[in-house]
């Protein structure tokens, strides 16, 4: 899945980027000493093939963390709504 990450609202730049593995305790350095914006794209799959979540952790210049749950995959609807049935798969209205 690709991740845009277009924005941050708190924390002071630069930031180093991670996507971590559904534990949020593994993780890979995406990009450091990055500004935000412009836009950093991440595609989860050369990191974490075939895992429903991964999350997202940024760390600010002060060590301050910032993480992000995001799910991956699923069914693509078309009104952006998005639930998850009960075998914890997440779907996607659009």
């Amino acid at each position: 899945m690709i991740i845009q990450i277009t924005g941050v609202t708190s924390g002071v730049s630069p930031y180093d980027v991670y996507i971590c593995d559904p534990t949020n305790a593994g993780c890979f350095l995406v990009s450091g000493n990055t500004n935000i914006p412009p836009i950093v794209t991440i595609n989860s799959d050369l990191f974490f093939p075939n895992e429903q979540i991964v999350y997202v952790k940024l760390v600010d210049i002060f060590g301050c963390v910032l993480s992000q749950e995001v799910v991956c995959g699923g069914k693509i609807f078309q009104d952006d709504f998005g639930f998850s049935f009960m075998d914890d798969i997440y779907f996607v209205f659009q």
